[in-house]
């Protein structure tokens, strides 16, 4: 006003509208676009009270007078509105460039980090620079479940603001931005969302005790972000590191295993041939002592044959080597072959077959079906007394062939059924010895065939396995001088 006061002799009463217009642009520049309205509607209306005739009235005398007042105030908004964009624009940038730079060294800290300690460590440094406050980091365990704060962190948590914590997790999400956690003001929760999984919570005490404004809750939105980014990168390169490591250790096992039970089989071969002459010497004839010794060496043979053949066979099946030889079969055939081979193992057992009559062919590979039945019975007579009854039977149900092997032994416990069919899983009550692969090399055969086995627990006491073999097909009965049953052929395939 002074300034006007003093130059209005000089250039005018028109001019001196010029001189308001500064104010104006100070109002946008420095507090934005509401002041710099008022400050354009005031600066019009002093003008015109002050400078514009007639003096000291609201009242325009003149057209010229009124269309430069209304100009005058049309200029004075767009010029205000105009600096306060620029203002605004320049603010942002300001705050891009700020938010870019701290995002940068967040990062870097958290790249620079090689552990979990120093990856909460940074980023704990970080929060406390950049937004002051107190700061605890909670993260979750192995088993989904929020651990206390990190030694890294600052901030000492009561027991309540700890549930506050532990409902945060629950949830998997913040409830509510920057509220009160119960009774506490100042205190943020904010959740670490993992690619799969919550993985831990962030909690912040303000210093100061203005909120933060959009722009710091945004930044510290994008804080927790990048610091889940980071866990979540460990804690995949862990899993990663440690899948690796297993997978090189059963590869590791499985090319010793194959590679013993190939080296092992020319030397049992050897064994079992000695032994088999020596019972046929006849001169001298030996004695019931060595004869028992020799069928000690026989049987011991037999066992080490069944677990070699048994290791060959789960190699063959885990690197997909098995390609089952399809063709029509007779299950009578298969049944009493099978009863053939079993009758050592099962001598001390009541053994019974049931066959329904006209069962039709079934297409599968025999020499697989073949060795899945040896190894039921095989586990039939290892797992129950001698003098326990076992039986097998095959029968037709609907379009499926079923072939079970059912004993009158101790059973298994319901819980353990599930597990049955794992590679080297045995039961805790399991006699000593075996391996625990041939239930499993059983269902790997028969579901190679599209098959299907299930074992359960018999009512009155002991176990049923059943095999189901869907029909494909019903091919013709061939006639009785061109019925040939085979036999299995494949060597690999041992019990």
């Amino acid at each position: 006003m002074l300034v006007a006061y003093v130059v209005e002799p000089v250039i005018g009463y028109r001019a001196v509208s010029f001189i308001f217009l500064l104010p104006v642009v100070g109002m946008a520049s420095f507090l934005g676009r509401g002041p710099s309205l008022v400050t354009a509607i005031l600066s019009a209306l002093l003008w015109d009270f002050f400078f514009q005739p007639p003096i000291f009235s609201l009242r325009i005398a003149g057209i010229e007078d009124q269309v430069m007042l209304a100009m005058y105030l049309v200029v004075a908004l767009v010029l205000g509105e105009l600096t306060a964009r620029v203002r605004a624009q320049g603010k942002s940038e300001r705050q891009f460039g700020e938010r870019a730079t701290t995002l940068y060294q967040l990062n870097l800290a958290l790249a620079e980090a090689a552990n979990l300690d120093q990856i909460v460590g940074a980023a704990v440094q970080q929060l406390q620079r950049v937004f002051e406050a107190d700061v605890a980091v909670m993260l979750v365990d192995a088993n989904e479940k929020l651990q206390p704060p990190h030694i890294a962190g600052n901030l000492k948590l009561n027991e309540e603001e700890l549930r506050g914590a532990v409902a945060v997790c629950e949830v998997g999400r913040l409830p509510g931005a920057f509220s009160r956690i119960r009774s506490q003001a100042g205190l943020a929760f904010l959740p670490l969302n993992g690619s799969s999984m919550i993985l831990g919570v962030i909690g912040l005490r303000l210093r100061k005790s203005q909120p933060l404004s959009t722009y710091q809750r945004d930044l510290l939105e994008a804080f927790t972000q990048q610091i889940a980014l980071a866990l979540d990168r460990l804690r995949i390169r862990e899993v990663l590191a440690e899948s690796k490591m297993l997978a090189e250790s059963e590869c590791l096992s499985k090319t010793l295993l194959n590679s013993m039970s190939h080296e092992m089989r020319t030397p049992l071969a050897v064994i079992e041939a000695a032994s088999s002459n020596l019972v046929e010497i006849q001169k001298p004839d030996l004695s019931s002592a060595q004869r028992s010794m020799v069928a000690e060496i026989r049987e011991a043979t037999e066992r080490l044959n069944r677990l070699v053949g048994n290791v060959i066979n789960m190699t063959r099946l885990e690197s997909g080597h098995v390609r089952p030889k399809f063709d029509f079969h007779d299950v009578a055939g298969l049944v009493h072959g099978v009863m053939a081979e079993s009758q050592k193992a099962l001598s001390r057992h009541q053994v019974t077959v049931q066959i329904e009559p006209e069962l039709p062919f079934v297409w599968m590979d025999l020499a697989l079906m073949h060795q899945a039945l040896l190894n039921l019975m095989a586990n039939a007579a290892f797992h129950t007394s001698p003098g326990t009854a076992v039986q097998i039977t095959a029968r037709l149900e609907e379009e499926v062939v079923v072939l079970a092997v059912e004993d009158r032994g101790p059973g298994i416990n319901p819980a353990q059924i599930s597990h049955i069919f794992e590679k080297f899983y045995r039961a805790p009550e399991a006699p000593t010895g075996g391996t625990g692969l041939g239930l499993s090399i059983v269902k790997g055969f028969v579901e190679a065939q599209g098959g299907s086995i299930k074992a359960e627990n018999r009512a009155g006491g002991g176990m049923v396995f059943a095999i189901r073999l869907p029909l494909d097909k019903k091919p013709a009965i061939p006639d009785e001088e061109d019925a040939q049953f085979c036999k299995p052929t494949n060597s690999d395939l041992l019990i």
